[in-house]
Order: C-alpha cells, then structure tokens, then sequence
C-alpha cells in the first residue's frame, strides 16, 4: 500500500467534512495516511484557539490517531534543514511549520495531500497531490 502525507488543511477538510473532503478522501482512499507531528500540533493549536469543547476535542484525538504519526528524528531535521536553507538562498520563503510537513513527505519518499498548493510548489523533489 502506498503512503500519503496528509497536510494539516486536507486533515482539518476531512475532519470538519467541509465541502472537499470527498474528493479527498476519494484520492487518499487505499493509502497509508501518514500525520507529520508538526499537523497533529497545527490541529491541536486551532481547537484550542477556536475554544473547542472536551468532547469535540477528544473527537479531533481520535481522528489523529487513525493516522500514522510521523515524529522527527536525525534525517528528518536535516531534510527540514536543507528545505529551509534552499527557500532562504532562493528568496522563496516557507515557513518552519510548513517545512516540517514537506520534510515528512520527502523523508518518505512520500506525496504531499494538499490543498496549499503554493506554500510547497518550490520544495525541490516534493510531490503534491492537490485537487
């Protein structure tokens, strides 16, 4: 089975059922779903700051615990580093959080499920899957 890397806006999508997530979920159906830690804090932060409740938060836990979470490591650290370091020589900026996301995918050897086309489009070697 293949891997995907799910980005933090098609999970939030999924979880919310907002008007995408079908289409969604259709591509990503048969995969292995892969959360870069970075997405589980990024999800966790918005339901915090929209003051969600106890139990749509423990909803959201359970929905992130369907997935594989992928937490850094050495390799990891170095592929964000090379990531931010090439944005920062090119002019093209993308922000730490972004690239932790990216590097989860390219540690991989994974495609980016994203509906942020643009915050990845200049991370060399980074496949996305955008509908």
């Amino acid at each position: 089975m293949s891997q995907i890397v799910v980005d933090t806006d098609v999970a939030s999508y999924i979880f919310n059922w907002h008007t995408l997530a079908q289409r969604y979920v259709n591509a990503l159906c048969g995969s292995d779903l892969i959360l870069s830690f970075m997405s589980v804090a990024e999800l966790r932060m918005g339901a915090m700051s929209a003051g969600w409740g106890g139990q749509r938060r423990v909803l959201l836990e359970r929905f992130v615990h369907g997935f594989e979470v992928f937490y850094p490591d050495d390799d990891l650290c170095t592929v964000w580093a090379r990531i931010r370091a090439d944005a920062r020589v090119s002019g093209r900026a993308i922000s730490p959080q972004d690239a932790w996301i990216a590097a989860t995918a390219l540690a991989l050897d994974a495609p980016l499920a994203t509906n942020n086309r643009r915050d990845f489009e200049n991370v060399r070697n980074l496949r996305l899957l955008s509908l």
